[in-house]
Formats: structure tokens, C-alpha cells, sequence
């Protein structure tokens, strides 16, 4: 079994911190219409940004590239199709 250590908070302060940076990118990638790649990042921090995205109109995410240089890329939702 894992166990998890949240010394001061920390992990649900960067859960927010990630939230909030996702949300900020995806809205400039609704604007521009143009894919965004994030810096590359661990899994679960990954997974913090693709949860985040998954009901914002507009966006989608994927992940690419080889661990551990594995990004997010926030893109553009094709309108009407």
C-alpha cells in the first residue's frame, strides 16, 4: 500500500494552485484558439490538470511525450462538430 504525506497542507495547496493555473491556460486557448503545452510534470500533477479540464467547454487535454518529460497539452474543441 502507498501512503500519502500532506506535511502543512502542501499537496491539496498545489491540487489548488494546478486547478487554478488550468483553468487560467484553458481560457487564454478558448481565446487564441491555439494548443497550449504546459511544462512537463509528474502524474498525478497531470492528472490534476486533465480532471480540472474535463467539463470546461471548449478544451481538451492530452498528454505527450516520454516520462519524465511527459506535458499536458491543453487544445482547442473543434466548434459545431
Amino acid at each position: 500500500p502507498r501512503l500519502g504525506v500532506d506535511v502543512g497542507g502542501y499537496r491539496q495547496r498545489r491540487v489548488e494552485a494546478l486547478r487554478r493555473f488550468s483553468l487560467q491556460v484553458a481560457e487564454q486557448v478558448v481565446e487564441t484558439g491555439l494548443p497550449k503545452s504546459l511544462e512537463p510534470m509528474a502524474a498525478a500533477d497531470r492528472k490534476v490538470v486533465h480532471d480540472a479540464l474535463t467539463d470546461v467547454v471548449g478544451v481538451s487535454t492530452l498528454s505527450e511525450g516520454e516520462e519524465p518529460y511527459r506535458r499536458v497539452v491543453i487544445v482547442p474543441e473543434a466548434v459545431g462538430g
